[in-house]
């Protein structure tokens, strides 16, 4: 039996699996499936490839190449879900497939998801440089302007499918987007060297030449492509719109004809497409029409509005650019043009452009609140704040009590140091819109900031109340009633934020903090525990616990601690004195009295010393005092004693 399927795939996959002998066994039979789907071509008009993917569907129908065959066979009928779903499943279950890598960054380039796919395709060519890979690669890239990634994955496409006429047709596409008209045509006649009759190269030669103005040379190809494609109206509308460029309406109304279209209603048609393209967000296709249609039609304001519309949401600002000029030039659209100019011109960078425009707009049009807004932004954003102040208020009184200008307001006036303004347009930003975050907490800072502590302490409680998980506030909060000393308010604020952060030991060992500070010891001790329990080696905790211990007695415990957070942070220095005085209280040569009484008594000692000192001067005094004085009546006996012998 398995003789029997063999002969049915290709030479060299007869020939590997003669080499590697199948087994009965589940696994070894998906990975022979795997190995066929790793090398059989995917044409599904080809026998040996029907048979191929038969017999991979025999083998594993539930395995990686199972799922991969079938991708094979949604991606083919246009089913793109089911083809990235399927590749995606043969993904998950051998993620080192590169084939089915490749295939899912195909399909999901067909669906539009042009990051996944280049994340598809880029790991497929890591391990499977498939030319149509690369081709993929080349057409992103291109489409986002990243040319010179684009030129390399069609180089390496165009080294694996040598004879594929899309492949420098594509790159043609590409040159032409680089301006590189000399490139563009070297290519489409590259692939029409390929392939003479190919359609695409056709149509875009006869593009360049239109959009170059050689008329005759783009009809001439047109002509080439409606020979070997007679029946495509597509091409007959292209040759009507060429026939008209050239002047010769006869042939243009005949090629309308063949198109089914009349004469008169072709322009008409063009704007229909174009409007069907924006509403597909084919915006860059829809420019295209539009200016079909300015082309037999020209300085026709509706499709001149339409185009700088698709310009506009194409990207093309350019383009955009020169088309709202012509807008003004024709005095179209009034102050919405000139807008519309300056939204480009800022989104290019030109702010002085952007600047002039806007002026220009709000000239217009006094009423146009965009413009005066995007003005006064741009003076903010420059520091031209009374500039700004200026357009804000002038926003203001047309009615708009929007929260945000009055935010934008504040920040005006505080930058130019109009704080007192700036607390007023606060507190109407808060007033339009109680709930405004960023005007309550910028407003509780300039309070702080103004010394002004009630009033930023009511704002700040107003930020928890809308949102009780905002840490910044809590932590001002707190700081705020440390410095005004209100502790039962913080208590309150701290055993909340314990119930928000129940597993959180910061929160349990602030809390400790404030208890201890009240006395109230054993609270304290018990928020420190409940840290430690959360986290073991939580330093501070353990050394506040340890302090507490020592606080109430109970030398041994708070040695143990003391030592854990030593442990746990050794450059803590109130734990090293702490652990220190303990070692002093319970040291075997001294004994166990109070720091207070051995400094008593240390004091006592010194005035002992000195009242002793003072006794033995007093004394020595008083014997040279005695011996002055005996000298003295020894001296007066002895004068006394000669006098009477004389």
């Amino acid at each position: 039996m398995i003789y029997c399927r063999t002969i049915l795939i290709p030479t060299l996959l007869f020939q590997l699996a003669i080499a590697t002998p199948m087994t009965a066994g589940a696994e070894n039979r998906c990975d022979d499936a795997k190995r066929i789907a790793a090398t059989f071509a995917t044409n599904p008009h080809n026998e040996k490839s029907k048979d191929a993917e038969k017999q991979i569907l025999d083998y594993c129908p539930d395995g990686a190449a199972g799922y991969f065959v079938q991708g094979l066979r949604a991606e083919r009928e246009a089913r793109h879900d089911d083809a990235i779903r399927n590749y995606s499943e043969a993904i998950r279950l051998d993620p080192a497939f590169p084939r089915a890598q490749g295939n899912l960054g195909l399909a999901l380039l067909e669906k539009g998801s042009y990051d996944d796919a280049v994340v598809e395709l880029t790991r497929a060519i890591s391990s499977d440089p498939d030319p149509r890979y690369h081709q993929g690669l080349a057409g992103i890239f291109g489409k986002r302007k990243l040319y010179s990634l684009a030129l390399y994955h069609y180089a390496e496409a165009a080294k694996g499918l040598p004879s594929d006429p899309e492949i420098p047709t594509e790159l043609a596409g590409l040159y032409q987007d680089m301006g590189k008209g000399d490139d563009a045509e070297k290519q489409y006649r590259k692939a029409l060297r390929i392939s003479p009759s190919y359609e695409g190269a056709r149509l875009g030669l006869a593009s360049l030449y239109m959009a170059g103005g050689e008329i005759n040379r783009a009809i001439a190809e047109l002509k080439q492509a409606q020979i070997a494609n007679p029946g495509n109206k597509e091409i007959n509308l292209l040759l009507a719109e060429a026939y008209e460029k050239a002047g010769d309406h006869k042939a243009a109304d005949y090629e309308s004809l063949l198109a089914g279209k009349q004469r008169g209603v072709l322009s008409d048609e063009r704007l229909r497409r174009g409007d069907e393209l924006m509403q597909a967000k084919e915006y860059a296709k829809a420019a295209e029409e539009f200016k079909a249609a300015l082309r037999e039609k020209p300085d026709w304001p509706a499709a001149l509005i339409k185009l700088t519309d698709a310009q506009t949401a194409a990207g093309l600002d350019d383009d955009a650019i020169a088309s709202y000029k012509e807008l003004i030039r024709l005095r179209i659209g009034g102050g919405d043009t000139h807008y519309n100019l300056g939204v480009v011109y800022e989104r290019k960078g030109l702010i002085d452009e952007a600047v002039v425009e806007y002026k220009q707009a709000i000239h217009d049009s006094p009423g146009n609140g965009d413009a005066r807004r995007r003005l006064a932004d741009i003076y903010a954003l420059r520091g031209n704040h009374p500039q700004a102040i200026e357009q804000y208020k002038e926003l203001l009184k047309k009615g708009d009590s929007n929260p945000l200008l009055h935010l934008k307001l504040a920040r005006a006036h505080l930058s130019a140091k109009n704080p007192q303004e700036a607390v007023t347009s606060y507190q109407e930003a808060i007033r339009t819109a109680p709930d405004n975050l960023e005007a309550r907490r910028e407003l509780a800072a300039l309070y702080r900031k103004s010394n002004m502590t009630n009033e930023a302490e009511q704002q700040y409680r107003e930020i928890l109340r809308i949102n009780k998980h905002d840490a910044e506030a809590r932590n001002v909060l707190t700081a705020i009633y440390v410095k005004t000393k209100k502790y039962d308010d913080l208590i309150s604020l701290l055993q909340e934020g314990v119930e928000l952060a129940p597993d959180d030991p910061a929160s349990h060992y602030k809390l400790g903090l404030i208890y201890e500070f009240k006395k109230d010891y054993n609270a304290a001790e018990e928020r420190y525990k409940k840290a430690i329990d959360l986290k073991g080696d939580h330093a501070k905790s353990l050394n506040a616990l340890g302090r507490i211990y020592l606080k109430t007695g109970k030398i041994n415990e708070a040695k143990e601690v003391l030592e854990a957070a030593k442990k746990a942070d050794p450059g803590m220095e109130e734990t090293a004195v702490l652990l220190s005085n303990i070692k002093d209280e319970l040291s075997p040569d001294t004994p166990r009295f109070s720091k207070k009484y051995r400094k008593a008594k240390a004091t006592k000692g010194v005035k002992k010393k000195s009242k002793k000192s003072s006794a033995k001067k007093t004394s020595k005094k008083s014997s040279k005092k005695k011996a002055t004085t005996k000298s003295k009546a020894t001296k007066k006996a002895k004068t006394t004693k000669k006098t009477k012998k004389n």
